[in-house]
């Protein structure tokens, strides 16, 4: 089996629409979505990437035996240097557009922005890649929203409506706290854009991978973003759902399961393994009955983030804190009889 995974840093659950979204038009990612299981409850359980990107070392050597070529595209260069770089027979750290965010401006063209770049990098390895007499392991990782913002201004203004604000116009990577609605809208179009980028940039890789018989297409992010859920906007560290808990999809060669959704609880190490499974785990507790992050904890019913408690999974943005209603829940979870 050919394995190609894609994850993109700072990629925010809620702007895909397999996900939740009803504004974006990103037609490669419905169609990916539509050929996939789908993962719900996927949690990182840490936003120190070292550490994510540890877990999947040894998970990964299960696909590279012999005759599979393996390879690591990154724009990061903290992933690259990681030691989750060493065993790819090649690995490349893409330049930056942008080495520094201060005082440029966005590219003009779709092909000039760094999603197109690294797809089409991606792109030209598979090129030389023989289905013959070899399979591969392709991980295509991306700063994404969490590196300088890129977008074309065109593709900012395409969720503008009437009297809207003007979308966010910079390219350093916004960072706002207790934010004016104006400027959420502005980032909110902005960030918009960006995903009909990411869409497009992403279509023709999709394509060429739907071309290479028994190759599985893992798609997620490894840390989300936040847009003024909880009164911040950027790329911060608290423990909330927009930025732990993340779109995953797995397109399973054929496109066995396509359409199955999955309400399983997941961290990253389980990612992977996914791919070897013949049953797609469905129930909440099939993989975890409990998950830690941080100082807050996961269940199939609750998110308790101390003094918090939130109903799972009916609140996704974790909006009505029901800790003072639900104080013997709350207790359970301080004496650890709610978690393993």
């Amino acid at each position: 089996m050919n394995v190609l995974c894609i994850s993109i840093d700072g990629l925010h659950c809620g702007m895909i629409g397999a996900f939740g979204n009803t504004w974006i038009q990103t037609p490669a990612i419905d169609s990916l979505a539509a050929e996939s299981v789908l993962f719900d409850r996927y949690y990182t359980n840490t936003l120190d990437l070292s550490a994510v990107f540890g877990t999947f070392s040894n998970s990964r050597e299960q696909f590279v035996k012999e005759n599979t070529r393996s390879f690591l595209i990154t724009d990061d260069t903290d992933v690259y240097l990681h030691h989750y770089s060493d065993g790819f027979d090649e690995k490349h750290c893409l330049e930056r557009q942008f080495p520094n965010s201060a005082g440029n401006k966005p590219v003009t063209l779709l092909e000039e922005t760094q999603f197109c770049k690294a797809f089409a990098a991606a792109t030209d390895i598979l090129d030389r890649f023989n289905p013959d007499t070899e399979t591969f392991f392709l991980h295509l990782h991306l700063e994404g929203f969490r590196s300088p913002w890129d977008f074309p201004l065109s593709y900012r203004l395409k969720h503008q409506a009437d009297e809207d604000p003007m979308p966010y116009p910079d390219t350093a990577v916004p960072d706002f706290i207790d934010a004016d609605p104006d400027t959420l809208q502005s980032v909110m179009e902005a960030y918009s854009g960006g995903m009909s980028v990411l869409d497009e940039a992403l279509s023709g890789l999709l394509e060429y991978a739907a071309d290479l018989d028994d190759t599985a297409v893992v798609f997620f992010s490894v840390r989300g973003f936040s847009l003024g859920e909880h009164g911040k906007i950027g790329a911060n560290e608290d423990i909330y759902g927009e930025n732990i808990q993340l779109p995953l999809m797995i397109r399973y060669p054929q496109n066995t399961n396509a359409g199955c959704r999955s309400q399983t609880l997941l961290l990253p190490q389980d990612v992977l393994p996914l791919l070897n499974t013949a049953e797609i785990p469905e129930e909440p507790d099939a993989v975890h009955t409990s998950l830690h992050i941080g100082n807050a904890a996961v269940t199939a019913d609750w998110f308790y983030a101390p003094p918090e408690l939130y109903v799972k999974p009916d609140d996704r943005w974790e909006v009505n804190d029901v800790a003072d209603r639900c104080r013997h829940i709350a207790a359970r979870f301080q004496d650890g009889s709610l978690v393993d």
